[in-house]
């Protein structure tokens, strides 16, 4: 599933325009990125977790 096709689902399930749907994608994916970038340690219950390492 890319970023549209989870904006098609999400549309589809809360009746909310398509471009709506990808607008909140992306802020969602901006926002981990963005908390990532400082340092943080993203959690999501369910899904996992998201933050920077030095390799």
């Amino acid at each position: 599933m890319n970023n549209s096709e989870l904006a098609e689902t999400l549309a589809s399930q809360t009746g909310a325009t398509k471009a709506d749907a990808r607008k909140a994608v992306d802020l969602v994916f901006a926002a981990i990125a963005d908390a990532a970038a400082k340092g943080d340690e993203v959690s999501l219950n369910g899904f996992g977790k998201f933050k920077v390492s030095a390799t």
